[in-house]
């Protein structure tokens, strides 16, 4: 149930950042280079406003489908944590999908559209388990508090997303001298409990 859920989450969050045209089988898909993110623009985008509240942002978003990935392994809150997150993301779907390609855009240039979520988290160094972002609230306590959680403002992505810029209509310049950020500066996935 969690890896049916857990696909069905990755592929609405991130449907759109696909080629429609691309061929599933053939020498194109075959044969191109793995996708790898601008090297000028891992990290924070502390520069340019506009893409680092979109990290911000699809951070958030991350979190939140990280975490409610891991509850379903908690046969009593499996059922209200899916309720809750679909309410959520048939909310906040656009913007997630708005944010996904824009940061796609930023870090993969002509290839934007190959970019999966994991593309997007990898260039943005975000980890791959809600663990170690639980500090010391347990999982069993995130995952109660999340359904209230997840209603609060702050993961209101579009409107977040509407008050602080307007949304990006071609290729950001890169940054004369990016700032270099390490890997323990990542965007850390929310906590049900804020």
């Amino acid at each position: 149930m969690r890896l049916l859920f857990l696909g069905i989450l990755c592929a609405a969050l991130l449907a759109s950042a696909r080629a429609d045209d691309t061929p599933a089988t053939g020498t194109a898909a075959e044969t191109r280079p793995a996708l790898v993110a601008n090297p000028t623009r891992l990290g924070y985008a502390f520069e340019q406003p506009e893409i680092l509240i979109r990290q911000r942002l699809f951070g958030l978003a991350h979190g939140m489908s990280l975490l409610a990935a891991s509850c379903l392994d908690l046969p009593e809150h499996s059922k209200p944590i899916q309720d809750a997150y679909a309410t959520w993301h048939a909310r906040q779907g656009k913007a997630i999908e708005a944010l996904a390609q824009d940061l796609a855009l930023y870090y993969f240039g002509p290839r934007a559209p190959e970019a999966q979520w994991q593309d997007l988290a990898r260039a943005m160094n975000l980890n791959d388990s809600i663990q170690p972002s639980l500090g010391e609230v347990s999982l069993q306590d995130a995952c109660a508090s999340l359904p209230e959680a997840i209603t609060r403002p702050r993961y209101e992505l579009d409107k977040l997303l509407a008050e602080a810029a307007a949304p990006l209509t071609g290729p950001v310049a890169a940054p004369a001298n990016p700032p270099a950020v390490p890997a323990s500066a990542a965007v850390e996935p929310p906590t049900p409990a804020q």
